[in-house]
């Protein structure tokens, strides 16, 4: 999955193997909403635990460079569900 020179690979999530991709999906989530998830709290890290689980990776695309997620896309039909969060968590 390495990329080193500037391009990027993309790739459905639930074929990646060899990287922590929840983790990184979830800090990108993170990231990008955090101003509607500063309600639940001010510190993305624990956001994106708390998020990490939610991806079902057989509906996301990844794009990969250098061994990192650089973004993620959802692709659904529109039935199937993207997220799927536990209470729980």
């Amino acid at each position: 999955m390495q990329s080193g020179d500037g391009k990027f690979t993309v790739v459905k999530a639930d074929k990646v193997v060899d990287i922590d991709l929840r983790k990184q999906m979830s800090k990108i989530f993170a990231e990008g909403f955090s101003q509607w998830l500063d309600y639940f709290s001010k510190d993305k890290y624990k956001i994106a635990r708390a998020f990490a689980h939610m991806f079902v990776l057989d509906q996301f695309y990844v794009a990969i460079a250098n061994d990192k997620v650089a973004g993620m896309a959802a692709c659904t039909d529109g039935k199937a569900l993207s997220i799927q969060l536990n209470k729980k968590s």
